[in-house]
């Protein structure tokens, strides 16, 4: 095959060309420190390089939010200290206030250093962060923890815990909410009023805490239950009222002394205090057109279920004095006849026994004083032992028809509380026995409270070292994992420099190498020697 002098001087040209090209692409490389500095030229390492920056970038995150969380916790648990160091001093001043020697002077000096001492723990517990964000209000930053609302505290915040990320898959709580930490002392022991009769609750005294909460434990709700007796003359000075005391269990209620709180009269003129163990409850309740008259109904209970079917009260006043005064009634189902199918039965009260009794096939109606009752008996085979067997019929409240006091003793804060000692402690009690009385059962719930108030903070001062272990602990992970990632992607973007230089010789000296040649041959032709 002929080659031509055109041919290869084009050669030569082309080969000396990609030489330069090559050259300047390592020449581009050693300057900028990198393996390609297009995608072009690697593009399955540049998408590493992409998911491995993207890696580092969420590092650098969690590493920012491992010290947010840190200074926060740090933050907390300074504040913590400083709350509860305060409420050491407020603790002293309330057991030197509980002294019975000091006047009411005295107690007022007092009573001065505590309400600064409640201005300075509230200020603390409006603590803000770095951020200007409220520390303790939870999810609500921007909310003013504790505001003043008719004198009193009130917490703004909610009860959201806030966590953040400090790894690929842990969170840590960065603070506690003002509602866990603040909203967790007891109230005064109060009882709540439900039902149509509500309003007649005026109120409770507590006179022995420990005493008046054991006896709610006991009872649990208690029932008040009124009725009006009539003669049936039509004199209404013959109508007379009067109430009952049950607890849950329907049981009767005992006073302080020990008595059954069954059928007490009362005139519905002056309010009724009725003496329970640790606590005085005022009721005002009702008479004549407000007397509740909402129909009751029966309750079925015990081994034997008899089917009740129909319940009708023909006389309300007729049957609820039955029940006060019978209490719960025995349906005792005595036999059966298989031959006429009849049941015989009676019905006994816990005062006077056969009611009621008689013989009926199904269905078996039993008329009691005030209301009829309809039954549909099982047959021997199906009650478990056969006959004879017992079913219990209580009472049953209207809906709403009585008035149901229920314990509460609802949350607040040591704030509110120490005002409430405050206010106290400023009214004049010397020489007044009952006053004094009030007033050291005051003190002693105070220091209650405040051992309350300040458990709770211990119990979140207890969590911040291993909140911050955890930190620590992510932080070195991260750090691990950031020195890992910078590793694996200087693998792949970083330039060889040996290699490269290297690579840099090889190419320069082709290149001269090309030049000298491509100089030795470009004059050579067929036409030289042919002259």
């Amino acid at each position: 095959m002929r080659i031509s002098t055109g041919q290869v001087f084009t050669n030569a040209n082309r080969n000396m060309m990609d030489n330069q090209t090559s050259l300047l692409d390592i020449q581009n490389k050693l300057a900028s420190g990198k393996e390609f500095t297009r995608l072009a030229e690697d593009p399955v390492g540049a998408n590493r390089v992409v998911n491995l920056k993207r890696e580092l970038a969420q590092l650098d995150m969690f590493q920012s939010n491992v010290d947010v969380a840190r200074r926060r916790l740090e933050l907390e648990e300074t504040t913590l200290d400083d709350l509860n160091t305060a409420q050491d001093r407020m603790r002293e001043l309330v057991l030197q206030a509980a002294n019975g020697t000091l006047s009411d002077a005295d107690r007022q000096m007092i009573s001065y250093e505590l309400e600064d001492l409640v201005d300075y723990a509230a200020g603390l517990m409006n603590t803000r962060d770095a951020k200007g964000e409220y520390l303790f209000s939870g999810s609500q930053g921007n909310q003013q923890t504790y505001v003043i609302e008719d004198e009193r505290y009130v917490f703004q915040g909610d009860t959201t815990t806030r966590t953040i990320q400090i790894s690929s898959a842990l969170y840590v709580e960065s603070s506690d909410s003002g509602q866990f930490l603040f909203e967790s002392v007891q109230g005064e022991p109060d009882l709540a009023a439900t039902g149509l009769m509500r309003d007649a609750f005026d109120g409770v005294e507590v006179t022995d805490i420990d005493s008046f909460e054991a006896l709610m434990r006991r009872t649990g709700d208690i029932s008040v239950g009124v009725d009006r007796h009539d003669d049936g003359l039509g004199n209404p000075n013959s109508i007379t009222y009067s109430y009952t005391l049950r607890d849950s269990a329907g049981n009767l209620v005992e006073d302080a002394d020990g008595n059954e709180l069954k059928n007490i009269a009362y005139d519905g003129i002056d309010v009724v205090e009725v003496e329970l163990d640790g606590a005085v409850v005022t009721l005002d309740l009702p008479t004549a057109a407000n007397f509740p008259t909402q129909t009751p109904g029966v309750e079925v209970g015990g081994a034997l279920d008899p089917g009740l079917t129909t319940v009708n009260v023909t006389d309300v006043d007729a049957y609820t004095n039955l029940m006060r005064t019978e209490g719960d009634l025995a349906l005792k189902v005595t036999g059966y006849n298989s031959g006429t199918g009849q049941f015989t039965y009676e019905i006994d009260g816990q005062v006077t026994d056969d009611i009621v009794t008689g013989t009926s096939t199904n269905p078996v109606t039993i008329n009691l004083a005030g209301v009829d009752l309809t039954f549909e008996l099982p047959l021997p085979e199906d009650v478990d032992g056969g006959y004879p067997a017992e079913a219990t019929l209580r009472y049953a409240p209207p809906a709403e028809g009585e008035l149901s006091l229920s314990y509460d003793r609802p949350p607040t804060n040591i704030l509110n509380a120490m005002l409430d000692t405050i206010e106290m402690m400023r009214d004049p009690a010397k020489g007044d026995a009952q006053a004094m009385t009030a007033l050291q059962e005051r003190f002693a719930l105070t220091l209650d409270q405040l051992t309350q108030s300040q458990e709770r903070m211990s119990e979140a001062t207890a969590s911040f070292g291993a909140r911050l272990n955890i930190l620590d602990s992510a932080e070195f992970s991260n750090t691990d994992f950031e020195l890992l990632t910078k590793s694996a992607l200087s693998s792949v973007q970083d330039l060889d420099y040996a290699a490269a230089s290297t690579e840099l010789s090889k190419r320069q000296l082709a290149l001269e190498a090309a030049y000298a040649s491509f100089a030795k041959i470009q004059g050579l032709s067929l036409f030289n020697y042919i002259n």
